[in-house]
């Protein structure tokens, strides 16, 4: 059993939230570390899949529930790592003689990758509760995410860069209530 409009929504929100962040980083830091979004959101995905393999007891039997934890996760690690990245500003002009500017890049790198990791924890762990449906997870997976990169052409013009980061962080948090709505809609009918 997959939960296709949660995972619809938390694929959107992982790719608004990425394509949103290379805009901003090509702003405060040029272009020189906006390339590295993508390799942040590699990264995150890589690791749930080796944090699911390492730690089978990430995968429970309670898939709403679990799924639900996921997105609130991604929604607030969304949030937390946009502010905490303003809060702790990375000057990339003067990392070849301040060692701190270092310290700060791999923070934000750390900081960055958790929203990445949530939403592939949310993929891989449907995909291993129901691997007979792994067909239609990647299809909402996959039209979520289209969804989030339709969203990141049109949603900056009106909301800024900012209000982009807090809709991706709503789109999470909209996940969240969309799988424990589910789940207690399945539950009424059992």
């Amino acid at each position: 059993m997959i939960f296709p409009a949660s995972l619809f929504f938390l694929s959107s929100s992982a790719l608004l939230f990425e394509i949103d962040l290379s805009r901003l980083l090509s702003v405060s830091q040029f272009y020189h570390f906006a390339f590295m979004v993508v390799s942040l959101a590699l990264l995150g995905y890589g690791a749930s899949g080796t944090a699911l393999s390492l730690f089978p007891k990430l995968i429970r039997k309670s898939t709403p529930q679990s799924l639900a934890w996921i997105s609130l996760a991604c929604g607030l690690s969304i949030m937390g790592a946009y502010l905490l990245m303003n809060a702790l500003p990375f000057d990339s002009f003067s990392i070849a003689w301040d060692r701190r500017q270092a310290l700060i890049l791999a923070l934000h790198y750390l900081l960055l990758t958790l929203p990445f990791f949530f939403s592939g924890l949310a993929v891989g762990l449907l995909l291993v509760v129901s691997p007979v449906a792994a067909g239609r997870t990647y299809a909402f997976n996959l039209f979520g995410s289209a969804f989030g990169c339709l969203l990141a052409l049109l949603v900056p013009t009106w909301l800024g860069g900012e209000g982009t980061v807090v809709l991706s962080s709503g789109l999470a948090f909209l996940a969240a209530l969309v799988a424990l709505w589910t789940a207690n809609r399945c539950a009424d009918k059992t």
